[in-house]
């Protein structure tokens, strides 16, 4: 008999409740999800909810889809992503297309695709501002993307972390497509205060709490003159995120706004070479 998948429609009351649905999502261990549009969010999950939905999500709908439909439903849904003329993400069903780095990313639990502006964003900025040889740090680590393109783009040690245990099996399944030994990121589970050492390049894409929270604590762990990409907001928190930034050292070097995800790239200065 073949197999009948559980798809959740989920309409949202604001395109900023965008990651709380997510962190929702993580209690429904949903077997993939994808945005529709700004405001409509599909997911395939194992049950149906047993609680109430959150007052952000105004309307659910309830479907149900043949194994044969979801497959193909899932696959239409992702397409290789041109980041740039060197960096192009694709699942794994679609054929590599000529470019220096062609990264394969499964698109599962963990969300970090490559389609999402913030992860865009993220990626612009690493492609920009990564030197080979750098030691990186990647601060909710999802399917494991961005610690995989520092790999490729000469990382020296590599750090990535997540609180969700299902992330670390996203990135062995996305090392082992991409051929890159598991054993090359330092992969860990839990907070910030489970890793040592400093690094010359970090990044956070998760949020605003988080970002304003762990501000003092992630610039502590950058070398002068490294780089901190913060991404996961929107742009009525980054007033506050500038001044909390600069209260720990961190200058402003370049953001970007895509449908109002703000992605941010500082520099860490000495105290005397700061600006005015």
């Amino acid at each position: 008999m073949d197999r009948i998948w559980k798809k959740l429609i989920l309409r949202i009351k604001d395109e900023s409740y965008r990651e709380q649905v997510y962190w929702w999502f993580q209690d429904q261990k949903p077997y993939g999800f994808w945005e529709k549009d700004s405001l409509t969010i599909v997911a395939y999950v194992r049950d149906w909810p047993e609680e109430s939905f959150p007052e952000y999500i105004v309307a659910a709908e309830r479907d149900e889809e043949p194994d044969e439909n979801w497959a193909k439903e899932w696959r239409k849904r992702f397409k290789p992503i041109v980041v740039n003329e060197t960096i192009v993400i694709r699942p794994p069903w679609e054929p590599a297309i000529p470019s220096k780095i062609d990264l394969v990313i499964y698109p599962a639990y963990a969300f970090g695709t490559g389609d999402h502006p913030t992860t865009f964003s993220c990626m612009e900025f690493i492609s920009q501002f990564f030197k080979p040889g750098m030691e990186f740090l990647d601060v909710g680590m999802g399917s494991g993307i961005l610690s995989l393109l520092a790999f490729r783009l000469g990382a020296g040690d590599i750090t990535s972390i997540d609180i969700d245990p299902l992330a670390m099996e996203e990135l062995k399944r996305n090392c082992a497509l991409n051929q890159i030994p598991f054993e090359r990121i330092k992969s860990k589970i839990g907070d910030l205060t489970g890793i040592e050492g400093s690094f010359d390049f970090i990044v956070a894409n998760i949020g605003a709490q988080f970002v304003l929270e762990n501000l003092p604590l992630l610039s502590n762990m950058l070398h002068i003159s490294g780089y901190l990409v913060l991404s996961g907001f929107q742009g009525e928190d980054v007033p506050l995120i500038q001044q909390k930034a600069l209260l720990v050292s961190l200058e402003i070097i370049q953001s970007i706004d895509k449908n109002n995800w703000v992605t941010i790239v500082y520099q860490k200065r000495a105290k005397n070479q700061l600006s005015d």
